[in-house]
């Protein structure tokens, strides 16, 4: 049975990288045994990888043709959610999330069809309100779960 990597881990950022460039390569690029960077993506093994090793993936993923960083989005996404306001109202913020994230997707649909530089910067503004949205969103789902609940 395969093992549950959490969302918004470095444990599923991983397997993101290593099924992208392989176990072999990513063992390769930081220098460790194969067991060792396998053990990194486990949530249940004592080891982790260093903030290093995880760069060094991030670009090797982004070098062989991956569209991100997955080490640097988790890394940033829980820097954002720690920083979020505490509101516990997640039906609230919910609902805020729903409404920013539609706008922004009208916005992008209306920017997509025209090269006016004021529909561009509309979308740009209407997608960081989205992101911001749903940070707050996912902060405060985080601040509703029992301690030791998330991976």
């Amino acid at each position: 049975m395969t093992k549950r990597r959490e969302p918004l881990t470095f444990h599923r950022a991983l397997t993101v990288v290593a099924a992208r460039i392989g176990w072999d390569r990513c063992s390769m690029i930081t220098g460790r045994s194969e067991r060792q960077v396998r053990n990194w993506s486990d949530p249940d093994a004592d080891s982790e990888i260093s903030i290093l090793d995880a760069l060094r993936l991030d670009k090797a993923f982004i070098a062989s043709g991956g569209d991100h960083a997955p080490f640097g989005q988790v890394y940033a996404a829980l820097l954002d959610i720690a920083a979020a306001p505490a509101d516990a109202d997640l039906v609230r913020v919910a609902a805020e999330a729903a409404k920013e994230s539609g706008e922004a997707v009208s916005a992008l649909i209306e920017a997509a069809s025209s090269p006016c530089p004021d529909l561009r910067r509309r979308a740009r503004k209407e997608g960081e309100e989205a992101v911001a949205a749903i940070t707050r969103g996912l902060a405060a789902l985080d601040r509703q779960e029992p301690a030791g609940e998330r991976g």
